[in-house]
């Protein structure tokens, strides 16, 4: 009897053994493709880095996919470099006086030396930009990282002087020749915006430029719709602050309206040229950078900074210009958005949930792309959101400010400076863009002060059907 117990005690320890082997096994055969995927998705992701990285190298940069305002009335963007200085106090009176707003891309180790006049910059509704900390070109220019560290020196002080951060920067001597593509990338990357200019007043070409030879120099530069003019305020331009009222008074009588500069105004950039500095890049050194201003971007998202922008952009025009403008917005945000899907359904956005700035349409990702019948992930860690309709995936990086495009798996593009915002938790976008991206466009829209409608055009291989299913149909699919 206990060797008939003792055979089936046995019996069953090999059972239990066989058991575990055989879940050992099975978790084996499970773990290695899900390491296999983990492995292919870092490996995409190095490789990614190093297409970007030999990219720059050749001096090309990223397709940049930000939406600017274009102004109705040709505008006139006054721009002082190098100060703040003893003259900056004039400058400010002259423009007080005329009514006109400007932009100063002070430096760092000025703005120490004279703190009442950042602050009055700040407070009369001028722009602050960055010009970094000290000018010493040799310095700026001999890597980026001492540049990065020297815009980071004069941030901060300006938020201790004034308590805003410039996202406007302009660099040293302009960009053509000191700045290289890997430079334009990561100050795009860590969410800057870099302006040259496209007339220079001539005012810096060597000291106390005569007041006349300035003064022929903005006559004769073209009529552009929008201009940005280059002046300086350090010490030694009394020429700039005796010439200014007479420029001012210039463009006024050729019809031209004054502005400060702003994330909307698309920014003057020079080319990239050969440098004529010595310096070198190396895939690991690039990839240092990148972290470091990634991780810059994150840690100062601005979710409003765009809406910001646009009402101080607002503010600056006439007051009859903004009495209308505030009425239509008014007008506008009152409705709901009726969307028409070409061969599918409709579907309605209530007011709360979109805006229109900039006479477009501006709504969170997630509630769009759900009402075509598409789905989106959020990744949190990554910061990151996918979103899927028919054979296009989207996703869009909030770390690096950039969208990438995929077609039935395959990468087909790339978009740097990608539009888009984040408020609320949510990420905001442009309609019509991201139905272009998706394969579609807009066919047509009705916005006036009693209806606010919009049709929309789908092309991937299926559609939204009024039972919120994904329904195929080839001749959609073919563009029909």
């Amino acid at each position: 009897m206990r060797f008939r117990v003792q055979r089936a005690t046995n019996r069953q320890k090999r059972v239990q053994l066989w058991v575990v082997i055989l879940l050992l096994v099975s978790l084996f055969f499970f773990t290695i493709p899900a390491m296999a995927t983990e492995s292919d998705g870092n490996s995409a992701q190095v490789q990614e880095g190093q297409d970007l990285f030999q990219k720059l190298k050749t001096g090309k940069r990223p397709q940049n996919e930000k939406t600017y305002e274009t102004p109705e009335q040709p505008t006139v963007y006054l721009t002082f470099d190098d100060g703040p200085s003893k003259l900056t106090s004039q400058v400010l009176d002259i423009l007080d006086k005329e009514n006109v707003k400007a932009t100063f891309f002070a430096l760092g180790e000025q703005a120490q030396a004279h703190p009442a006049l950042v602050k009055r910059i700040v407070q009369d509704g001028h722009t602050l930009g960055n010009h970094s900390y000290n000018h010493v070109y040799k310095e700026l220019y001999s890597d980026f990282q001492t540049f990065w560290d020297q815009i980071q020196r004069s941030e901060d002080i300006f938020a201790s002087l004034a308590d805003t951060r410039p996202q406007l920067v302009r660099a040293p001597g302009g960009t053509y020749t000191n700045f290289d593509a890997y430079y334009y990338y990561l100050m795009d990357q860590a969410g800057y915006i870099v302006t040259d200019w496209n007339v220079d007043s001539g005012d810096s070409k060597r000291v106390h430029v005569p007041v006349n030879e300035i003064w022929q120099t903005i006559k004769g530069a073209p009529l552009e719709h929008e201009i940005n003019i280059l002046f300086h305020d350090g010490s030694g331009h009394e020429s700039t602050v005796e010439v200014l009222p007479q420029v001012i008074s210039y463009y006024k009588k050729l019809g031209y309206a004054f502005a400060p500069l702003t994330s909307q105004v698309k920014p003057k950039q020079f080319p990239v040229g050969k440098s004529k500095w010595s310096r070198n890049m190396s895939l690991a050194h690039f990839q240092e950078l990148m972290k470091e201003t990634q991780q810059y971007a994150l840690a100062h998202i601005q979710t409003d900074q765009d809406q910001k922008d646009a009402e101080q952009h607002l503010a600056n025009q006439t007051i009859v210009a903004r009495e209308e403008t505030a009425q239509i917005l008014s007008a506008q945000a009152a409705l709901p958005l009726q969307v028409h899907v070409v061969g599918g359904s409709s579907f309605t956005i209530e007011p709360s949930a979109y805006q229109l700035r900039a006479n477009r349409i501006e709504l969170p990702l997630r509630l769009l792309i759900e009402k075509i019948g598409g789905q989106v992930e959020w990744q949190d860690d990554k910061k990151t959101a996918n979103a899927h309709f028919g054979v296009y995936d989207l996703e869009y990086d909030l770390s690096t400010r950039s969208i990438r495009l995929y077609t039935l798996g395959n990468s087909v593009a790339t978009y740097s400076l990608a539009d888009m915002n984040f408020k609320d938790g949510k990420i905001i976008v442009p309609l019509r863009k991201t139905i272009d991206l998706l394969g579609g466009r807009i066919t047509d829209t009705v916005i006036d002060s009693n209806k606010r409608e919009v049709s929309v055009a789908l092309r991937p291989y299926y559609i939204f059907k009024e039972n919120n299913s994904l329904q195929k149909n080839s001749l959609f699919a073919m563009g029909g």
